[in-house]
Formats: structure tokens, C-alpha cells, sequence
């Protein structure tokens, strides 16, 4: 007696293709969360200080955010085209200001952080969404496997 219908060979093997393929897009998206908080709380502790004058925004589905130069406080650091992230939301139809204080530039210089920017929420959903995808691949994998056969007299 069979627990249950075994999967063909062509079966078996697009589940495991299929458990890679969750693994990898789980494990990159994590993994580009979890750096991005780690970027972030590194230029809250170690960036220049100075400020941003936006000069465009870039939008998303649901919000934007502030691109522009950045000057550091004593004038030794510039940047350009750097992508401001905080904790505001900002609209498409909203002004720019004219220049956002105490910013501090990540080491890459692609972008520039305020005090308000919560880099814990990034680390942790990075960190979820990879062991949510691992544990998503091996279940697929293990309810890919063959099923064995149940020994007479046991259902």
C-alpha cells in the first residue's frame, strides 16, 4: 500500500527546480533587505554628516523618495545623484525642499540617511523573508520526494 501517488521523473525534478528557484529569489531579496539596514545603520553611525538638496524622486508603487547631491558639513564630501532614505513618506505631487539637514552618506555614496531612518525593520524582514523561502524549498522538496511503501498491516 502507497501513502500516496508517487510524482514521475519529470515531476520530481521540476519541484526541485521549482524549490531552487523560491530558494534563490527568497534568499537574494532577504539578503538585499538585510544590507540595506546594515548600510544604513553603518552611515548612522560612521557616515559624513551634511545635507541633500533633492534635485529629482524616484517612485515606487506606493511612495517616493528624495534624489539629489549631497554636501557634506565642512564641504570635503559631494555626491550626486544619491537617493535620500527616512522615515517620511513622500507623494508624487509633493514640493521638494530645498535642502534636507543632518543626512549622512553611506560608504558606496548611492545613498544618504536620516536620524529617523529605522534600519531594524529591513534586517528583519530580510531575515524572515530568507527563512521563509528555505523552509518553503525543503518543504517542496520533501513532499517532492517518493512516498515509501507502508509495511503489511500497518495503514
Amino acid at each position: 500500500m502507497q501513502t500516496g501517488r508517487p510524482l514521475t521523473k519529470r515531476g520530481r525534478v521540476f519541484v526541485r527546480v521549482a524549490a531552487v528557484f523560491v530558494l534563490l529569489v527568497s534568499l537574494g531579496g532577504g539578503l538585499g533587505l538585510a544590507v540595506e539596514g546594515i548600510e544604513g545603520r553603518a552611515a548612522l553611525r560612521d557616515g559624513p554628516v551634511g545635507s541633500l538638496t533633492p534635485t529629482d524622486r524616484t517612485c515606487g508603487k506606493q511612495s517616493c523618495s528624495w534624489t539629489g547631491t549631497f554636501t557634506s558639513t565642512d564641504g570635503s564630501v559631494t555626491a550626486r545623484d544619491v537617493e535620500l532614505r527616512d522615515a517620511v513618506d513622500v507623494r508624487r505631487g509633493d514640493p521638494a525642499p530645498a535642502r534636507i539637514d543632518e543626512v549622512r552618506l553611506a560608504e558606496d555614496a548611492g545613498a544618504a540617511y536620516t536620524a529617523d531612518y529605522g534600519w531594524h525593520g529591513p534586517v528583519v524582514k530580510g531575515s524572515v523573508l530568507a527563512l521563509v523561502g528555505l523552509a518553503i524549498a525543503t518543504g517542496m522538496v520533501l513532499r517532492g520526494r517518493r512516498p515509501r511503501t507502508a509495511a503489511p498491516g500497518h495503514a
